[in-house]
């Protein structure tokens, strides 16, 4: 060989092997590029499930009409009730074996 044919080899053996390099370092700066990505992925999905406290409250005023003419229907009920209760002076009922064995006879 000669020298010309020499130094273009040599030529070549470094070109190839600064390919090699730098496709190692594009290989490199690819991968990191990928998982940054998906680095700030899950970032955002983080942000999206953050949940929210609210404060609650109750007042009379805020229940629903049903619910409070209900209520008020429920009282006056135990009231009569209970007034029912002491005029009958709190006598007890007959039980159904009572009955059932008069209707028989």
């Amino acid at each position: 060989m000669r020298r010309g044919n020499r130094i273009q080899v040599n030529s070549q053996r470094s070109l190839n092997q600064v390919c090699a390099v730098t496709n190692e370092i594009i290989g490199s700066l690819l991968t990191y590029e990928m998982r940054l990505n998906e680095g700030v992925e899950e970032a955002k999905n983080k942000k999206k499930k953050i949940g929210v406290a609210l404060k609650f409250t109750t007042n009379e005023d805020s229940e629903s009409s049903e619910e409070v003419n209900e209520n008020k229907e429920m009282v006056m009920f135990f009231r009569r009730f209970k007034k029912f209760m002491r005029s009958n002076g709190g006598r007890n009922f007959q039980k159904r074996e009572v009955l059932k064995l008069e209707s028989t006879n």
